[in-house]
């Protein structure tokens, strides 16, 4: 049984390496692609500042005007997401971090890039 398991642990390790190897090969060579991959980490950034603020996404709806499922969408479906509110909905939670880190934080850079992308972000 020892085996087994080792075989699968192996099989993910991986199947894991493919797909490293894929997003590094794709974040290159697909600038699309690149784009979804940013901001699907964006979307997990605002899922984790939200939930270390204690907020629901009710809660985080309700300050920024919008349904628990329109956060829903900016975190696990973010390239889906209108781009005001993941601007919004960043800036909403750095606001709660220290003045200080707020300039050195890395969703800063990323509330900056969400800007550049913004015409990217829009269906033509």
């Amino acid at each position: 049984m020892f085996g087994a398991r080792q075989g699968v642990r192996s099989t993910r390790s991986l199947v894991k390496d493919d797909l490293d190897k894929f997003h590094e090969r794709n974040m290159v060579s697909d600038p699309e692609y690149a784009i979804a991959r940013q901001l699907l980490d964006l979307g997990e950034a605002v899922a984790c500042l939200r939930e270390k603020a204690g907020l629901t996404r009710g809660d985080l709806g309700k300050q920024l005007r919008v349904k628990a499922r329109d956060i829903a969408i900016v975190e696990e479906e973010t390239p889906r997401a209108p781009a005001g509110l993941l601007e919004a909905a960043l800036s909403f939670l750095v606001q709660g971090l220290a003045p200080a880190i707020q300039n050195q934080s890395e969703v800063s850079v990323s509330v900056r890039r969400i800007r550049e992308l913004r015409p990217a972000l829009v269906p033509a």
